[in-house]
């Protein structure tokens, strides 16, 4: 949940043209607000970090903004107010975000007045925002995981579009670079279900699929008393080594781009990343009961291991 709201607030933010009390009357005041909520969350990887130029910024803040406030929909109001109203939260998110794609909001709301400034700024399509949101109403009405093909589905949806639309802002998305961008992507939306297992357990959802149809009885063991049966354990082994496969797959993204920032900025995302997988590995026995993050000695880590590669990175700008 996003700590600087209460629940009528985001309902507010999502569902109406004026915001709440949250309303605005620049564009300047609503990128302001898009960026105070980037900073209101912990997140794996940077969020617009400053290796990206300002103007960027602003439209990936927008971008996290309207996915971050229709996940908390998803994920934290529906536990509050239920499915009905957080279909219809959604749904009217859907109907906003189509107006400010086509020009025609008008309203004080900062995040619609900020998404349609980027959509009039750039040449973003809409069809990326619509796979978020389907990716959010499949959590309202969550299904379990039978292969790994569902997971991969789902991050197709809820994790994939945002790779693309920070790609296309630079000017970069093709279909040699949507391989590599689709497998970062994958592979930090699978790091996030392995480091939320104790999270959405207590949500009545598990990601990590049985290793075959026949031990699905093995998740819902898990589910229902938190134990980690030999099954359950094996195919959270095998969950494990597709997030390294797709890590692998993912690292060289940052040299099929071309721009000294951007191979930075994508570079830094797989290192946290990689680093945030790694640790999540290493605490495999207590994330059921605990959700681990990064901290300070790992960011000075990660910092280490991204200067080493700058000079690479420099050398072939």
């Amino acid at each position: 949940m996003i700590s600087i709201f209460s629940f009528d607030q985001l309902h507010d933010l999502a569902t109406s043209s004026n915001g709440g009390d949250q309303s605005v009357d620049s564009i300047q005041e609503a990128i302001q607000f898009c960026r105070r909520l980037a900073k209101s969350h912990y997140e794996n990887f940077p969020v617009a970090s400053i290796l990206i130029p300002a103007h960027l910024r602003d439209h990936i803040v927008i971008i996290y903004a309207f996915s971050r406030i229709a996940d908390d929909i998803a994920d934290e109001y529906v536990e509050a107010h239920g499915v009905e109203k957080a279909d219809h939260a959604l749904a009217l998110m859907h109907h906003f975000c189509s107006m400010c794609h086509s020009g025609d909001f008008r309203g004080k709301n900062p995040l619609w007045i900020a998404l349609h400034h980027m959509f009039k700024s750039t040449n973003l399509p809409f069809e990326p925002f619509e796979r978020l949101l389907n990716a959010f109403i499949s959590d309202i009405h969550f299904q379990p995981m039978h292969a790994m093909n569902d997971v991969y589905t789902y991050c197709d949806n809820s994790a994939n579009p945002i790779g693309e639309l920070i790609l296309r802002l630079h000017g970069q998305w093709d279909s040699s670079n949507k391989r590599y961008s689709d497998a970062l992507c994958t592979a930090l939306q699978m790091t996030n279900f392995l480091q939320d297992m104790s999270i959405d357990r207590a949500k009545g959802r598990v990601y990590i699929p049985p290793k075959d149809e026949f031990q699905y009885k093995d998740v819902e063991n898990y589910l229902a008393e938190g134990k980690i049966t030999p099954n359950f354990s094996q195919a959270i082994d095998t969950f494990i080594g597709e997030i390294g496969l797709k890590y692998a797959e993912s690292k060289d993204l940052y040299r099929s781009v071309s721009g000294f920032r951007l191979r930075c900025e994508l570079l830094l995302i797989h290192l946290s990343g990689s680093m945030m997988f790694q640790k999540a590995v290493r605490s495999i026995a207590s994330i059921p009961d605990k959700r681990t993050t990064l901290d300070l000695s790992d960011y000075i880590i990660l910092f280490l291991k991204f200067a080493i590669h700058v000079p690479f990175i420099l050398f072939k700008h």
